[in-house]
């Protein structure tokens, strides 16, 4: 499957590239939907047999990392006695780049043993228990994100989208004793102050670890230096304030739809202009306006109605926001018509049909999903849970 981030932490969005910045048992790890009657747990946590990381058959992961479960306050008590720090990482189940470290980084052996020896790991999952509270007191703004944190809950740093293992290891290396990343984007910078990508790079970066006031010089100078957008750069800057500070850090949705709508006048052909329509759905409905949002979601598969890829993400929203389902389910079957053997969009296809109590048809699009796929763990497990669902309703 080709993942990409997933955005900012109450979607699936696309994410700019990665920024660096109990009782422990092997277990079956997975990051799951929210449990529904006749389906099983959210996540599955049991002593694993065999004992081999990897993914098995049926889609089941058995992790190489000793997960820690219970709560934040339980694993910081633990890494001080211990004296290691604690690894959160943050994800929520529709996150494709969170499946892909459990499914090819967290099952590697090599990885598990040093996350052992120097850390209690814990996976969060962002929309359930004490997640939410815990998105909000780190300022999470995107998943994954893997939070490096002192035994006192101090952050020593984070890492925003997936890596691969060796580069995941070099990360949290770098963290752990004491390297400052932040710093480093600085320094580049200071010793290239012209060149508008990596300003644009420590502003961003800046504004994933939720520091709005360090960011804006940096933003600004790009969009002094970029007026026109030329650079595909001031574009990104007008999204990110308008997600990360006017929406995120403010809580101000109307100035965010303001913010955006300002982004699509200025720059109509960009493509932050066409995510835009997507966020500003998102926004409308969490205000309540719900024909609003959809009609944002179907201007935005107007720009492109050839493009399948707009077609899921109205689909994604659809499903996230449970918001203009019916319409976002006659999008995804449409972008399916464009490209048939794309398992993404069955799959969201099979979450919109589950919505409106069509589990029989759902199952059919899954099974699709993990045909068009079968190397991928997640749609296994997808179809499991989907034949139980239809098994409960026998």
């Amino acid at each position: 499957m080709a993942w990409s981030g997933c955005g900012d932490a109450k979607g699936p969005d696309a994410a700019e590239p990665p920024a660096v910045h109990g009782e422990e048992t092997p277990a079956k790890a997975a990051r799951e939907p929210a449990a529904v009657e006749g389906a099983e747990p959210a996540t599955k946590v049991e002593p694993a047999e065999p004992t081999t990381p990897g993914v098995r058959d049926d889609g089941e992961i058995v992790s190489a990392v000793s997960w820690f479960h219970g709560s934040l306050e339980q694993a910081l008590a633990e890494a001080k006695a211990q004296d290691k720090l604690v690894l959160m990482d943050v994800g929520a189940y529709w996150c494709p780049p969170c499946h892909q470290l459990d499914e090819e980084v967290f099952v590697r052996p090599e990885v598990g043993e040093p996350l052992a020896a120097g850390y209690v790991a814990m996976h969060v999952d962002a929309e359930k228990g004490e997640g939410p509270e815990l998105v909000e007191r780190y300022h999470v703004q995107a998943f994954p994100t893997i939070l490096v944190l002192e035994p006192s809950g101090l952050e020593k740093g984070r890492i925003v989208d997936f890596l691969p293992a060796e580069a995941l290891l070099a990360a949290l290396e770098r963290l752990a004793r004491g390297d400052n990343v932040l710093a480093e984007l600085a320094d580049a910078v200071q010793s290239d102050p012209d060149d508008l990508g990596k300003r644009y790079a420590l502003g961003h970066a800046l504004l994933l670890a939720a520091d709005a006031e360090a960011a804006a010089p940096e933003l600004e100078a790009v969009l002094l230096g970029d007026p026109g957008n030329e650079l595909g750069l001031a574009g990104k800057v007008l999204y990110d304030q308008a997600m990360f500070v006017t929406y995120k850090l403010q809580g101000d949705l109307e100035g965010a739809i303001v913010a955006l709508r300002e982004l699509q006048r200025r720059y109509p052909e960009s493509k932050d202009a066409v995510r835009a329509h997507r966020t500003i759905g998102r926004l409308q409905c969490a205000l309540g306006r719900e024909d609003e949002a959809v009609a944002s979601l179907q201007a935005m598969v107007a720009t492109d109605p050839k493009d399948p890829g707009l077609a899921a993400s109205f689909g994604w929203f659809s499903f996230r926001q449970k918001c203009g389902v019916t319409q976002g389910l006659a999008a995804v079957q449409q972008g399916i018509v464009l490209a048939p053997d794309d398992a993404d969009l069955r799959y969201v296809e099979a979450e919109l049909l589950h919505l409106q109590g069509r589990d029989g048809e759902a199952l059919a699009a899954i099974r699709k999903a993990s045909e068009l796929e079968p190397k991928a763990a997640f749609y296994r497990r997808q179809v499991r849970r989907f034949e139980a669902l239809v098994e409960g309703a026998g």
